[in-house]
């Protein structure tokens, strides 16, 4: 790569001023050959076209980055013949795969998500040892999900496989479109991650399945330890949710968090009742403001006058 597809760390501290969010985008989705992730280039037309979309929101000449795995990290040249990565090279490709969960969970990067196939892809049409498998049953694209459902806001994860064909998006009608149904799951448990992850398949599981469980749990740890707020509104979370997210913070998760943002969901008595419990039980120690619509609801309303969090 160019010298100036690099970002050095005060590249990127100048890059944020004056915008919301890192200019990091992080790319999930499924490759549809073994040996080349979008032979035809139906994938990279849909990127581009919500890139486009989404510069409306930055400045004028504002440098960004976009993680692409095949373009990001080394791949083998020409496994079809036998070249493989050098050793240099494949040092370089597991040193990426470390610093994946970072990319993807982090709570101002924003993660684009190709959860459907482009127009003309058939499964029966692809080559003997293609992986067909849909986005939601992928090891790999389980696990990016599963990250950038964490600690973001939702106008941050992007579920680009909802994008009409013919349409020309700005940036507000490519979130509208891409957030719609909420598209977003709660946050899950490193021990529910794992037990879903059991049910996904992966091209190199044997290697891969260990490293991912490692990878999701140590982005967990990270990410609620330090958030102090969690913008989860609008995403068209019901009481399951509700009490998902209850788990999580009942878990010790989030200790820091001061601000828990739930307004415009669809969360009833019973969601409620489990956050109120708890928050009785001393979950979320450092909250002050909660805002959910449901404000009324007993449980939650004793327990944020006695623990002294301002319910919105």
């Amino acid at each position: 790569l160019p010298k100036e597809a690099f970002l050095s760390l005060a590249d990127l501290v100048e890059a944020t001023e004056g915008i919301a969010g890192l200019p990091i985008f992080a790319l999930s989705y499924p490759w549809l050959h073994p040996d080349h992730p979008d032979p035809k280039g139906a994938n990279l037309l849909r990127v581009a076209k919500a890139l486009k979309a989404l510069l409306n929101c930055y400045p004028r000449g504002q440098r960004y980055g976009l993680f692409w795995d095949y373009g990001s990290l080394h791949q083998h040249p020409d496994p079809a013949n036998g070249v493989e990565r050098t050793e240099e090279q494949n040092a370089l490709f597991k040193q990426g795969l470390g610093c994946l969960g970072t990319l993807y969970s982090h709570q101002y990067t924003r993660v684009l998500r190709l959860t459907s196939f482009p127009d003309g892809h058939k499964a029966e049409d692809q080559a003997e040892g293609t992986n067909v498998a849909k986005y939601f049953d992928r090891g790999w694209c389980y696990t990016e999900q599963s990250w950038a459902g964490l600690t973001k806001a939702g106008h941050l994860s992007l579920d680009l496989g909802k994008m009409r064909a013919g349409k020309e998006y700005d940036y507000i009608s490519l979130v509208d479109d891409c957030t719609q149904d909420g598209g977003r799951r709660p946050p899950l448990l490193p021990s529910a991650f794992a037990a879903e992850l059991e049910t996904k398949s992966f091209t190199n599981g044997k290697d891969d399945k260990p490293l991912v469980k490692r990878l999701y749990e140590a982005a967990f740890e990270e990410q609620f330890g330090k958030a102090t707020e969690l913008d989860y509104a609008y995403l068209g979370w019901g009481d399951a949710e509700a009490a998902q997210l209850a788990e999580v913070l009942a878990s010790g998760a989030a200790p820091r968090l001061e601000t828990l943002l739930l307004a415009g969901n669809k969360i009833g008595d019973e969601g409620c009742k489990a956050l109120a419990a708890a928050l009785k039980e001393g979950a979320a120690p450092s909250l002050k403001t909660l805002w959910v619509d449901n404000k009324e609801q007993p449980e939650l309303v004793a327990v944020c006058e006695e623990r002294g969090i301002n319910l919105y």
